[in-house]
């Protein structure tokens, strides 16, 4: 079975939750597949500039899990056009985020809920974190 793209949701803020979406990220372009990452709501955080809190996860980097926000940028750096970032817009605007304080390093685009509609129609999966 052949996996064209991949849709991704991040909508949570924990930095295991991103590990685990940037994860799927990698695996997919081993495979040639397109990925589609979509941060909305609480996963918007991941997508901020300056430091993150790291806490919630130290025993697992202790034990040798990368940094999420590390592999989240290597994902980034690695898919070229085989990945896209998107800052939900309508999240944005709802929390009266400046789209300044979203890393361009990390964001491809920035777009709304219809834009992540015609993605998804056009995944394969779509997996929510």
């Amino acid at each position: 079975m052949s996996v064209d793209e991949i849709g991704i949701i991040v909508s949570d803020d924990d930095p295991k939750n991103l590990a685990m979406a940037t994860n799927l990220g990698h695996v997919a372009l081993t495979m040639d597949t397109d990925v589609f990452l979509y941060f909305t709501f609480d996963g918007l955080t991941h997508l901020t500039e300056g430091e993150k809190d790291l806490s919630s996860i130290q025993p697992l980097l202790d034990e040798g899990m990368p940094n999420p926000y590390d592999m989240l940028g290597q994902l980034i750096a690695d898919g070229g056009d085989a990945v896209t970032s998107v800052a939900c817009t309508t999240t944005l605007d709802m929390l009266q985020w400046d789209q300044d304080a979203i890393d361009d390093d990390v964001t491809t685009q920035f777009a709304g809920a219809v834009t992540f509609l015609e993605a998804a129609d056009e995944a394969d999966h779509v997996f929510s974190f």
